[in-house]
């Protein structure tokens, strides 16, 4: 599942870029990741351009850029009574009041949110500045890798999971950001939360795990297992997969399942050699299939 807030489709070797202020990862088509720590946006050309060194990108290749989410900002909104072929352009207006850049200045896409049963239907709508979408068409170009496509971490990452009728959830943290939660079925999104109060585990080391704090997280995960079942009429939540930037992700999995009915696990990727490195998933996210669609 993702947006695209640019797209176009091609016939050569995807790779991928995880853009955010602090560093870049690149992943090439066989998932070798590679990195590179900056300070700011500003150096995101430069970054790019030896990191293409690195993987010995060419003219070969097409780029899916992924965005961290300090370059996005999302809202949940009704969806606007208008036929479906107005929807695009009556969208925009419904976030004019929650942004302070102007309406004009943003490229916006949008996505169904999960509603309860009897509900008004709802929209989750993402918003970019053009700046910075502009900014990666010129990184691109000045590389001579065409751009396939843009869209956000969050919506990368679910494609990582099976897509299957069973809800599945994934446990994850970027580099120094918030717990989130997300429900996939399908290979779309059905609820999605973040933890903040438990945005500290990822730092956590195992000396300072205490079964009064596995307890309470415990107690909102079970929260939104139940949500999705009792309220908006899912089916039951099967998994639970970890992919939060820790050495103890072990022992966290461990901790959650002695709480939780469904199948606590890590996330399996291969091309993840420790659990310390789950920050990298967005690039790896951005060379499957339908990060895109």
């Amino acid at each position: 599942m993702g947006l695209a807030f640019w797209r176009r489709n091609t016939a050569k070797t995807r790779c991928s870029a995880y853009l955010r202020p602090d560093f870049l990862v690149l992943a090439n088509q066989n998932e070798q990741t590679f990195e590179q720590a900056i300070d700011s946006i500003e150096q995101w050309p430069a970054a790019f351009a030896s990191l293409c060194k690195e993987a010995q990108l060419s003219s070969d290749h097409q780029i899916v850029f992924v965005l961290g989410s300090q370059h996005y900002q999302q809202f949940q909104v009704e969806k606007p009574s208008v036929p479906d072929e107005e929807l695009a352009g009556a969208v925009p207006w419904t976030i004019k009041d929650m942004v302070a850049e102007q309406i004009p200045d943003l490229a916006i896409d949008y996505y169904q949110a999960p509603t309860t049963p009897m509900a008004s239907e709802k929209l989750n709508v993402v918003c970019v500045r053009k700046q910075i979408i502009q900014q990666l068409v010129q990184i691109a170009l000045q590389q001579d890798i065409q751009l396939e496509g843009i869209t956000i971490e969050t919506l990368a990452a679910v494609n990582l999971l099976e897509n299957n009728d069973r809800c599945q959830m994934l446990l994850w943290q970027p580099k120094a950001g918030d717990l989130e939660l997300i429900v996939v079925r399908q290979g779309q999104v059905c609820f999605s939360r973040q933890l903040r109060a438990f945005s500290g585990l990822g730092k956590m080391q195992e000396i300072e795990f205490t079964q009064t704090f596995f307890d309470s997280l415990s107690l909102e995960l079970q929260r939104s297992i139940d949500y999705i079942s009792a309220t908006l009429k899912l089916p039951d939540v099967s998994h639970i997969q970890l992919a939060i930037p820790s050495r103890f992700c072990d022992e966290i999995a461990q901790q959650l399942q002695q709480n939780l009915t469904p199948n606590v696990a890590l996330l399996d990727i291969s091309a993840i050699e420790s659990s310390d490195q789950y920050y990298k998933i967005p690039a790896l996210a951005g060379l499957q299939e339908g990060v895109l669609s």
